[in-house]
């Protein structure tokens, strides 16, 4: 195994985390358009406290630091928050 090769599975694991994130961003919008149909508030903090505890759980069944992962978290929270206001 070489470097280079060990550098290349990064890049691909990346760009599938970048893929990933771009999915659930893509959902969100959909639940932003759903929920102003229907009006009901775009913040749920209720949800989202859950999240962050699932979140919590899945980092450390995986042996992660969960605090790193939920700051993580939530700044593609944040992110998806402004791109569901945005959303018309």
């Amino acid at each position: 195994m070489t470097l280079d090769v060990l550098r290349e599975e990064i890049d691909e694991i990346n760009r599938n985390l970048v893929a990933l994130f771009g999915e659930r961003l893509k959902v969100a919008r959909r639940i932003a358009r759903l929920k102003k149909e229907r009006a009901i508030p775009l913040l749920d903090s209720a949800r989202e406290e859950l999240q962050q505890q699932k979140i919590k759980e899945w980092a450390m069944e995986e042996g992660l630091d969960p605090r790193i992962i939920q700051e993580i978290f939530t700044l593609f929270i944040e992110y998806s928050r402004k791109e569901m206001r945005e959303e018309p």
